[in-house]
């Protein structure tokens, strides 16, 4: 590497990156073991539990401990990134992810494991805020849309690419290390993404910011964990009184936080969160967007993967496979769609919301009419049509929000956008799961019902008196509705000890009458899983529709402000490095 491309470019003074787009290409591959890690673990989780004698809420923190740092962390490693050099906080970011996937790898203990996925999350902060950052910085404009739409397809693929490599790897046994792939194949590609960050990635940092703002640390940090905690926890802990509290604490702690920033600000202009970011239309206005997206797409897929594993049966590694045409769809429409809404504005992002909205309307149509019948084939349409939708959001999204940002608040905006992302996830999940599991229960006399026309018939069959079919069926909707209340504690209610009276049994029929009850049981249950999210899939619905009202508050077009370094369709200096793509530079034709 030239002393020139190692040379910390302050703001003002760079010229195009001449090696951007390999950069890119690297750091897309580290964000993308950021992005699988995060919903990986959790197919292989029943495995860990046997493995490491796990308790429920000791797993629980296995996937929680990641989640949560990484939100916690987003805003405050951005803005150090701006302070120290964002390619230094991105080797640091990739280091610490190795390091804590090694640890993950070999973890003896469930207490090691739960320590090293925390560490794990900070990498993870660190590798997303300063990616989008150098994106920001290294790229002029007219490219950016580009850049942001490979992140964007990158984002849709890799988010449904966890589970089906997590069920993939955990079925496969590699070397007899059962679980432990899923975090141990992260080191060899961490380390070939840190060789190409030391190559390719350029040093920027921002001269404006000389020091970090503790104090902001400390009062966003209190404010996120009281909001994001309780809404991470809150389902599995039945939502008590303190959850309900803590989030009520978040609000003045968020108060409190804006005033001093605006004041840290006005007095040293080292604020850990730019004041003046919020000045920006397209800033504010695509944050409350992508709030709303994340929304949506978290609280599809917790009720989704709920109903085809736990309610139809289907193993992690076919449940991804059925949610490979969502991937699919999204990886075509956010390749391009950030480089078209150059030309067509804030519509492509209208445009994907409608599109949603008819891909969602489709999938609660699959369910409700083929119910527990439903296949893989017959999902994929209405799911390759909302990824299609998802891939005119995503990727035009984060280019208006980080379009107006300027370079020197680049990793400011970036830990605002990506935590944002996070509350989104987390809020959608946390309604929806609540909306879900009342629902679950409200259907399970309905699945019951939809199940014993067949019981009855294999109950006469085997010659069961009408009368006890009569009173076989009353058993079979109790135990159904008493079990939905139980939830999975474990316990078998009392309501589901003797369904089946002993004298009703004909003499010899007693095998045949106890599999005509576990199938009906079975069919009970995927039923009662199909109908509930055929009706919890209509508030998504509705989120949908807001966020497409939303999408008029964003400017009619991107912000394309002047770059630092000049002209925004300037070639690499000397001619050396590569040229954009080819959608890149027509978009800059036109």
């Amino acid at each position: 590497m030239t002393e020139a491309e190692n040379k910390v470019y302050p703001e003002g003074e760079k010229e195009p990156d001449p090696q951007r787009w390999r950069a890119a290409t690297v750091i897309l591959v580290a964000i993308a073991l950021d992005l699988i890690d995060t919903t990986i673990v959790n197919v292989a989780l029943p495995v860990l539990q046997t493995d490491l004698g796990a308790g429920k809420a000791a797993l629980q923190w296995v996937a929680a401990a990641y989640t949560l740092t990484f939100a916690l962390s987003l805003i405050t490693v951005g803005r150090v990134g701006d302070m120290l050099g964002r390619k230094r906080l991105l080797t640091a970011g990739i280091v610490s992810f190795v390091l804590a996937s090694l640890l993950c790898g070999i973890a003896q203990s469930t207490e090691m494991l739960i320590a090293a996925r925390v560490l794990q999350g900070f990498g993870g902060a660190m590798v997303m805020t300063q990616g989008l950052s150098i994106f920001q910085v290294a790229f002029p404009p007219k490219e950016r849309a580009a850049v942001f739409g490979l992140f964007g397809a990158l984002s849709g693929i890799a988010a449904m690419i966890g589970p089906l490599l997590g069920g993939i790897l955990v079925n496969a046994d590699l070397f007899g290390w059962s679980w432990r792939p899923i975090f141990l194949v992260n080191v060899p590609i961490g380390i070939i993404a840190l060789i190409g960050v030391a190559m390719y990635v350029r040093e920027s940092r921002s001269e404006q910011v000389k020091r970090l703002d503790l104090v902001g640390v400390a009062l966003i940090t209190a404010a996120l964990l009281a909001l994001l905690f309780p809404l991470i926890q809150g389902g599995e802990s039945g939502w008590p009184a303190w959850t309900f509290i803590a989030m009520a604490c978040s609000i003045p702690l968020f108060v409190v936080f804006g005033v001093y920033e605006v004041r840290k600000a006005a007095r040293d202009g080292s604020a850990l969160v730019e004041p003046s970011l919020f000045k920006e239309r397209s800033f504010v206005a695509g944050l409350v967007v992508m709030l709303s997206f994340f929304a949506i797409i978290a609280g599809l897929f917790f009720p989704f993967t709920l109903y085809l594993q736990v309610g139809l049966g289907f193993s992690p590694l076919a449940s991804g496979l059925a949610t490979i045409p969502f991937s699919f769809g999204a990886m075509i429409t956010a390749s391009f769609s950030a480089v078209l809404a150059l030309k067509m504005g804030r519509k492509v992002l209208s445009i994907g919301m409608v599109i949603m909205g008819v891909g969602m309307v489709a999938l609660i149509w699959t369910i409700n009419h083929y119910g527990a019948d439903v296949g893989g084939w017959n999902l994929a349409p209405s799911l390759t049509v909302l990824g299609l939708g998802l891939g005119f959001v995503i990727s035009p999204v984060v280019d208006i929000v980080l379009g107006g940002v300027p370079v020197e608040h680049a990793g400011s905006g970036s830990g605002v956008l990506s935590t944002a992302d996070q509350l989104g996830a987390a809020a959608g999940v946390a309604v929806i799961g609540v909306l879900f599991f009342n629902l679950l229960t409200s259907q399970a006399v309905a699945g019951a019902d939809a199940a014993l026309p067949q019981l009855r018939k294999e109950l006469a069959a085997v010659g069961v008196a009408a009368s006890a079919q009569d009173q076989i069926a009353v058993n079979f909707r109790a135990c159904a509705k008493a079990s939905s209340d139980e939830g999975d504690s474990g316990l078998v209610p009392a309501a589901c000890k003797q369904i089946v009276p002993e004298s009703a049994v004909p003499a010899g029929a007693a095998e045949k009458v106890g599999k005509a009850l576990a199938d009906a049981s079975v069919k009970a249950r995927e039923e009662g899983y199909a109908k509930a999210t055929g009706k919890v899939l209509w508030y998504e619905v509705g989120v949908i529709v807001l966020g497409f009202l939303l999408t008029f508050l964003l400017p009619q077009r991107p912000r394309q402000p002047e770059w630092a370094g000049g002209d925004e369709g300037a070639a690499p200096a000397d001619g050396a490095g590569e040229e954009a793509p080819q959608a890149v530079r027509a978009a800059g034709e036109s």
